[in-house]
């Protein structure tokens, strides 16, 4: 009995998800496991502490950050801030004579924005609130983040890394949704640009570099997780086992095959995991029975189909 996964992905065939969505908020253990290269020193050490500490339920990645900066707010110069934080200490305010007095220069000016704690009011709104360089420009009136990153670069402004702050919202369930929502909205007004997006993503990962990279990325994986290779397994063995006469003609096809082939197919009836080449060489197996076979496909598709139904509805009713 064969119980491998094969060339035919029927997971392409259903809609797709935002990132956000169906996917638990990132706590702090995942941080330190996977993301903790985005995290400023500062709130590296702390998620540590509190990690280890095993308080339940832990706090979002979120909440450290804020519980850690908010205390800029309080602050009413830029010495103050500095003194405070240390990472901050080589910033001027913005109360300089700039090179030329036009355009967002003269804007900002004769607003006042420059000249009242502006430094310190730009790490209080990236630092604490959370806002983006686009959102801070739109409120005060520039027409694009550029006019102010400019302004920032010159008092030497200190930024975190742009995924930090991704990371931050998707730590934390509500800012999360509002993730999802938008970017689910986004994709909606603009299909045209999705599927292109979509199709240029398609393309690259049929590129034998990338194909060769993620078979050795999931063969390691699988290594660490064996529980994975399992589930999988046992999947297949439902879908097969409502097929058995596409199950027999691909037992008689691989009799033709060459001996690797057939010690392939050995490994996987008995559930051995197989390595990178392994799986190339099987896909290629595939492949070449599907296509000798169309009318199998088709019927494959529909037990896989079903088995997934099956498992939705049992799962529904736990």
């Amino acid at each position: 009995m064969l119980v491998a996964k094969i060339g035919y992905n029927p997971y392409n065939n259903y809609p797709k998800k935002t990132s956000f969505e169906g996917i638990k908020p990132f706590d702090l253990n995942y941080v330190l496991k996977n993301r903790q290269d985005l995290l400023p020193e500062r709130v590296l050490k702390k998620v540590r502490t509190v990690a280890a500490s095993g308080i339940k339920p832990l706090p979002t990645l979120k909440d450290v950050h804020k519980s850690i900066y908010s205390p800029l707010l309080n602050c009413k110069t830029l010495e103050e801030a500095k003194e405070l934080f240390p990472e901050f200490s080589k910033m001027r305010e913005a109360d300089f004579a700039f090179e030329r007095y036009t355009g967002n220069i003269k804007r900002l000016t004769e607003n006042g924005y420059l000249e009242n704690n502006f430094a310190l009011k730009m790490l209080q709104e990236v630092w604490v609130n959370l806002k983006s360089q686009d959102e801070i420009a739109k409120k005060m009136g520039l027409k694009g983040r550029t006019g102010l990153g400019w302004i920032l670069q010159k008092i030497g402004f200190v930024n975190y890394k742009s995924n930090y702050k991704t990371l931050l919202m998707s730590s934390d369930p509500e800012t999360r949704a509002v993730i999802a929502a938008k970017t689910t909205a986004w994709n909606a007004a603009h299909p045209d640009l999705m599927k292109a997006k979509n199709k240029h993503a398609a393309q690259f990962c049929k590129t034998p570099e990338y194909k060769k990279a993620h078979s050795e990325r999931m063969f390691e994986y699988d290594k660490l997780h064996p529980e994975r290779r399992e589930k999988i397994r046992e999947f297949d063995r439902a879908v097969w086992a409502k097929i058995p006469a596409v199950r027999a003609a691909m037992s008689d096809f691989a009799r033709n095959q060459g001996g690797f082939i057939k010690q392939i197919i050995k490994k996987t009836v008995n559930g051995f995991t197989l390595t990178p080449e392994e799986m190339r060489v099987k896909k290629g197996f595939y492949k070449k029975f599907w296509k000798a076979h169309p009318e199998m496909l088709e019927k494959f598709k529909q037990a896989h189909k079903l088995v997934r139904e099956e498992r939705a509805m049992k799962k529904s009713k736990i």
